[in-house]
């Protein structure tokens, strides 16, 4: 026997001895496969990124407030920062929920003949309606939002025997139960739309009809 045989046998020896052993081992071909799987994730969960759980909202409003007779017409803009806790199941990539919470500010300057500005701000949330949404795109959605909605009168206030929005300098506790409809368009960018019944309670209740709509911005 030469010497280089003896050096390929040598070198062969415990290559043969580690796969004797492997084979004689005790551990389940099932377990063998868990911690590989550990080593070297599975492509389905480790390479899907999460979807956004954050996004701000721009629109514009127009309001038919509630005054003893008829509505007054104002328009103005708002914003609407909001956030959905996301969930991280095993074999599942991270998804928002179905729910959201957030902020919204609402702003009316003084439009010609009306003599007053609204502002209008508080906490919302937002429920989407559907678990998944309609044609990959289109997403029913109910709120409830409660803040503070109040009146800047330029001018003297006009009193009389009840109260009328916009006649004086004030400020009042709404509730804001709406129905809208997302529209994702590229990216999760998309277009908001809103109808809602902001109720007003001074004095007596008033239903204010607000109409809304914007764009939506994902992050």
């Amino acid at each position: 026997m030469t010497l280089r045989t003896c050096v390929k046998l040598s070198s062969l020896v415990p290559a043969a001895c580690v796969a004797g052993l492997l084979a004689a081992s005790p551990v389940p071909a099932s377990a063998q496969t868990m911690q590989l799987s550990i080593i070297r994730p599975e492509r389905s969960v480790a390479e899907v990124p999460a979807r956004p759980g954050r996004t701000v909202d721009g629109y514009y409003a127009h309001y038919r407030l509630d005054t003893p007779g008829d509505r007054i017409g104002v328009s103005g803009v708002g914003a609407r920062f909001m956030w959905s806790p996301a969930r991280a199941d095993y074999g599942v990539t991270a998804l928002p929920s179905r729910f959201a919470v957030g902020l919204f500010g609402e702003y009316v300057p003084n439009q010609e003949g009306r003599s007053f500005s609204l502002g209008h701000a508080g906490v919302t949330g937002d429920v989407n309606v559907l678990r998944t949404p309609l044609f990959g795109r289109i997403q029913p959605v109910a709120s409830l939002g409660a803040g503070v909605l109040w009146t800047n009168r330029e001018g003297p206030a006009i009193r009389g025997p009840e109260f009328v929005i916009g006649n004086e300098t004030a400020a009042m506790f709404s509730l804001a139960p709406s129905l809208g409809t997302r529209v994702s368009l590229w990216r999760d960018f998309g277009l908001r739309a809103d109808a809602r019944d902001l109720i007003t309670f001074r004095d007596a209740t008033r239903h204010h009809v607000q109409l809304a709509a914007g764009l939506s911005f994902p992050f």
